[in-house]
């Protein structure tokens, strides 16, 4: 191979890695979840964050008492909510609430106080 060869070869190479990101970034699914997800959360239910004696609510990373806490909500936070699940029982409510939030986070259903219209979907 000669010199002028391998520096086609190279430029060739370069240009197709240099335009292959931006047209997979374009196509992925996350970047129209991200870019959607603000707009979408304005229409979503909402929820009120209901704790006795003022205490917070524990925000956890799946819709039962065994997954880890992500972080607490006050009482009186209003939240959206994506759609709801069976998990764990508490209190004989077994429905938690998918928090519409960036990465996956669930409260449980006995503390938050959701008005009958419009109504929170099954995952």
């Amino acid at each position: 191979m000669n010199r002028s060869t391998v520096r086609n070869s190279v430029v060739a190479v370069a240009a197709a890695l240099a335009l292959f990101p931006t047209t997979a970034m374009a196509a992925t699914p996350t970047a129209a979840v991200a870019h959607t997800h603000h707009h979408d959360q304005r229409m979503l239910p909402q929820g009120t964050v209901v704790t006795p004696h003022g205490r917070r609510l524990h925000v956890r990373a799946g819709a039962g008492l065994t997954y880890r806490t992500t972080g607490t909500l006050r009482s009186g936070r209003r939240v959206s909510l994506v759609c709801k699940k069976y998990g764990t029982s508490v209190r004989g409510n077994s429905i938690w609430y998918r928090l519409a939030t960036r990465h996956v986070r669930y409260i449980s259903a006995h503390y938050v106080r959701v008005p009958a219209t419009p109504t929170v979907p099954w995952c």
